[in-house]
């Protein structure tokens, strides 16, 4: 009896098939835009806080105005909530059908592993915390992308993933 000799999937190697830095800017860009927006309905909607509930108009008017906007910013990005909303869409969302954030999707990107299939929830939440030493490293793990053959960044390495376009 002979076995059947199986050929496994090709790795994706042609080099314009990888996601651009300028694509993958601009689709963080996009999915940035859409979390805090998203965030700033939920939040001001939920809160009985003055403090997240002042208009911009009054951080105009006061002279504490640097203050002001960094208590803003702590409000919204150190949130819990929004730390767990944020790792929810990026690792629900890219270990979709889809493969894609809405930013990667509408820039026709998908987050594959090395052989284009899927990625699973486990690989996407290592992705995503692999992002911590993207950034920790001073945003060089980003920049490592212009550097190899497949536009990898330290966190695409770290969790044997990459960025396709469609």
């Amino acid at each position: 009896m002979q076995k059947a000799f199986t050929l496994p999937s090709p790795t994706i190697k042609s080099s314009e098939l990888y996601g651009s830095l300028m694509a993958r800017l601009i689709a963080f860009l996009i999915d940035s835009t859409l979390l805090v927006f998203s965030f700033s309905f939920v939040l001001y909607g939920l809160s009985d806080s003055d403090l997240q509930l002042q208009s911009w108009e009054t951080l105009f008017q006061n002279g504490d105005f640097l203050g002001q906007l960094l208590d803003t910013v702590k409000l919204v990005f150190i949130n819990p909530y929004f730390l767990v909303m944020h790792w929810l869409y990026f690792t629900v969302l890219q270990s979709s059908q889809k493969q894609a954030s809405v930013g990667k999707f509408s820039l026709g990107l998908r987050v594959t592993d090395l052989r284009g299939r899927r990625i699973s929830f486990a690989r996407a939440n290592l992705r995503y915390f692999a992002k911590l030493l993207s950034v920790a490293t001073v945003f060089l793990g980003f920049l490592l992308m212009l550097s190899t053959r497949r536009k990898q960044t330290l966190h695409d390495y770290l969790s044997c993933t990459v960025v396709v376009t469609d």
